[in-house]
């Protein structure tokens, strides 16, 4: 199993996340920060980094973000996708954080951790 994962490749499994998790009908990629509302523009740059993989996108309740931190070495430990500290901002009921893991065959269903994320699934 490849775990090696690019900054695409982190955006592409947070837009699994969203639409998989949020059940979000995600319509238009949304790229420029200033497109967002001021609250979640202000979390955005609070979690942003210029390494950090973030994805946006328009729905029919307004914008979604979500943002993470890839763990490669806990991935490859699970066997799974995991993201830790994944934050997530929608317009019904703004912000959120966790840490989640996936089957890399099935990226848009997510199990949410419990407990430290080092335990395993």
């Amino acid at each position: 199993m490849h775990f090696d994962l690019s900054r695409s490749d982190v955006e592409n499994l947070l837009t699994a996340f969203l639409a998989g998790t949020q059940g979000a009908e995600l319509q238009t990629r949304i790229t420029d920060p200033k497109q967002l509302p001021p609250a979640c523009r202000e979390r955005l740059q609070l979690a942003q980094n210029p390494a950090r993989p973030w994805t946006a996108w328009a729905t029919t309740n307004g914008p979604i973000v979500a943002c993470g931190d890839y763990d490669i070495a806990g991935s490859i430990r699970l066997g799974a996708y995991l993201l830790l500290f994944v934050e997530w901002w929608d317009v019904p009921s703004g912000y959120h954080c966790a840490w989640c893991h996936c089957n890399p065959k099935r990226p848009t269903e997510w199990i949410f951790g419990r407990g430290q994320h080092d335990e395993g699934p």
